[in-house]
């Protein structure tokens, strides 16, 4: 089975380094950080903060781009082409084929994080502040968010085309950055939007465990429990996104 996924894997990151929008994106992003260390001296006083601040969000909103176009779409465009025909035909399962796509896309996105992040961690050094545990431990959740969402893009795209997953997958990215404070919210108001605010934020992937952005701005230290934590939290979700795109899946007329 581990060969099965491996070789999907390597296919899938294989696919996924030629295609020109990948290189796209990953040069805007090292564009972007790069540019928030030259622009960062128009603010006096503040430039580690705008590096920090704005290093992390391009890194994570460039990733979520690549999930949306890439991921949204690898399943439905095989689907489409007839090329998981010929997959499916080899001795491999749905499920094997849907983590192998999963596992590749991480891969893809684990060198796009580490590129970037090496570029963050440089701009950071070269600004005057200080370069903490905590910039690196905010880009290792960056990625654990991503792994989230490249599990969901992936479900999305087994039941939806590569539009409609891609904006499915959109809505979730901004909805589990905004159920905590919709909660928190509905609490105060009550009424029946309290309950649809707790129903959501217990159903859906609280994407907010992830965002330190704060705490690495303001100089305060990322615990390691909470990188344990968001880790656990990762891989349950992940693995929950998986389970329900191989059960969807496994119904689908091919």
């Amino acid at each position: 089975m581990l060969n099965r996924v491996l070789a999907v894997a390597h296919g899938t990151f294989r696919e996924t380094v030629r295609d020109r929008l990948f290189y796209l994106v990953g040069l805007f992003g090292l564009i972007l950080v790069a540019a928030t260390s030259v622009l960062a001296p128009l603010t006096v006083g503040a430039q580690a903060k705008i590096v920090a601040d704005v290093g992390l969000a391009a890194m994570a909103l460039l990733g979520l781009l690549v999930v949306l176009l890439v991921g949204a779409s690898m399943v439905r465009r095989e689907m489409e082409h007839r090329t998981l025909n010929t997959i499916l035909t080899k001795p491999v399962g749905r499920g094997e084929y849907l983590l192998g796509k999963f596992c590749g896309l991480a891969l893809t996105l684990a060198c796009m994080v580490a590129l970037m992040g090496a570029l963050y961690v440089v701009a950071v050094a070269l600004s005057p502040g200080d370069l903490a545990w905590s910039h690196l431990g905010a880009v290792y959740l960056t990625f654990l968010e991503l792994l989230v969402l490249n599990a969901i893009a992936i479900l999305f795209s087994t039941v939806a085309g590569p539009a409609l997953a891609a904006v499915l997958a959109a809505a979730m990215f901004a909805i589990g950055h905004l159920s905590r404070s919709l909660h928190e919210f509905a609490a105060m108001t009550g009424g029946p939007a309290q309950h649809l605010a707790r129903l959501a934020y217990r159903v859906l992937p609280d994407l907010e465990v992830f965002n330190v952005r704060a705490e690495v701005v303001h100089g305060d230290p990322v615990a390691a429990g909470h990188l344990a934590l968001a880790t656990i939290y990762a891989v349950g979700w992940a693995a929950a996104a998986l389970l329900l795109a191989r059960i969807f899946f496994g119904r689908k007329e091919l």
